[in-house]
């Protein structure tokens, strides 16, 4: 079928989403992309700690499936957002990534030691066969221990009784949404529909139907060749309508990701993530402010229905204010620096985003398969594509492959 007689349909503008949008645009699709909310890419992928993974999390993953995806995709991350936008990684980075080994950590030191050397030789492979580097910076992957004195300058041994210092970095979410709204808007081949709920989608021949409500409750149908499904809190629920069920249990969650607003010395404060299991990050983006989760306190939702609550309306501002201080305390125990950073409460911004994964056991639990990421990715059926993003560090990389399966690439 040729590229004038297709009509394609994104539903969810997130990164994924937009992403895909971008990328079919410039491939010379017309593209109608559907968002309930009233602006792109302002929920999970605006408010996260934008991490990319180089697999070092995912050290309960033994068969290191995920270290490998995280890999590759985040050799490919910069490179693909070039595709769309013009974007400087150094404008953008933390401070590279301390791993702090928690004393109620599921791993010890020395199994966490072991990971991190594979993922460094994974790296390797995954460099020289691609010929990229990661954010398009650095051609190396590294994780090397903290002597006890260093590591007590930045944490607490009372929590944290072990480290290593990575050069895996995080870039600002809320910085590259901007920018891919800006190509969204200015791209003519994406036909852009806020305060738009999908709430149906019906197979008729070898079409589909979208059936929507606008934001003045006005419905709508339209017909479509092909179908992304990128909605994320409500894929599961459109997928279902077309008989498709995930291949094993799987959970959604809220995770509060809050953010300071004010600039941090990068020397201030650390990048960390205390590791393995449920605890926390500090994010330091220098002039951009500070992210900052604790996981026992920030975890506020668990569902394993095909369609979690809406969340994000169910907590007044005064709620997140105390979830938020909760958390700052907790990581202020564990990163006494944290509690030199001066600022007001207009300076916070305290958000949540929800978190889809296969498994419904939490981070505490060895065996929770949420300890893994490798099953994210495409599902299709046909014309039809869901998107498991999985994490922030596949954005990219999906909006590309999304791209060329539609073309018939892979």
């Amino acid at each position: 079928m040729v590229k004038s007689n297709r009509r394609l349909a994104i539903l969810g503008a997130g990164g994924a989403g937009v992403c895909t949008a971008l990328e079919l645009a410039q491939r010379g699709y017309q593209v109608d992309m559907y968002e309930k909310s009233s602006m792109a890419i302002s929920k999970a992928s605006y408010v996260n700690e934008g991490k990319i993974h180089l697999g070092f999390i995912y050290a309960m993953d033994k068969d290191l499936h995920t270290a490998k995806k995280m890999i590759e995709a985040a050799l490919h991350f910069v490179s693909n957002l070039k595709r769309w936008i013009s974007i400087n990684p150094e404008d953008v980075i933390s401070t590279p990534f301390y791993y702090g080994v928690h004393n109620d950590s599921l791993m010890d030191a020395s199994e966490l030691h072991v990971h991190y050397k594979k993922c460094m030789a994974l790296f390797d492979e995954a460099r020289d066969h691609f010929k990229k580097q990661y954010l398009d910076l650095f051609d190396s992957c590294q994780a090397s221990p903290l002597s006890a004195s260093a590591l007590e300058q930045i944490a607490n041994p009372q929590f944290v009784k072990a480290g290593f210092i990575t050069n895996e970095y995080a870039v600002e979410p809320r910085a590259i949404a901007v920018k891919l709204r800006e190509a969204l808007i200015g791209e003519p081949s994406v036909h852009l529909f806020l305060k738009t709920n999908v709430q149906r989608v019906a197979r008729q021949g070898n079409q589909f139907i979208v059936h929507s409500t606008d934001g003045a409750g006005y419905r709508n149908e339209e017909k479509y060749t092909d179908i992304v499904n990128a909605t994320w809190a409500g894929r599961l629920q459109i997928d279902k309508q077309l008989d498709i069920v995930p291949s094993s249990k799987w959970s959604f969650r809220y995770k509060f990701g809050n953010k300071i607003l004010v600039p941090v010395d990068r020397a201030e404060i650390p990048s960390m993530t205390m590791v393995q299991g449920p605890f926390g990050d500090t994010v330091n983006f220098k002039e951009k402010g500070l992210f900052l989760s604790w996981y026992p306190v920030g975890r506020t939702g668990w569902s394993e229905q095909h369609c979690p609550p809406d969340w994000d309306s169910d907590l007044t501002d005064e709620e997140r204010f105390h979830i938020f201080n909760k958390s700052f305390e907790q990581m202020a125990l564990r990163i006494p620096s944290v509690r030199n950073l001066m600022f007001k409460s207009e300076d916070v911004s305290p958000v949540g985003g929800v978190i889809y994964a296969l498994g419904n056991s939490d981070v505490d639990d060895v065996k929770s398969k949420l300890h893994m990421r490798h099953q994210a990715g495409i599902e299709s059926h046909g014309n039809y594509h869901s998107v498991n993003t999985g994490k922030y560090t596949l954005i990219p990389y999906l909006g590309v492959k999304i791209a060329d399966r539609i073309e018939g690439i892979s």
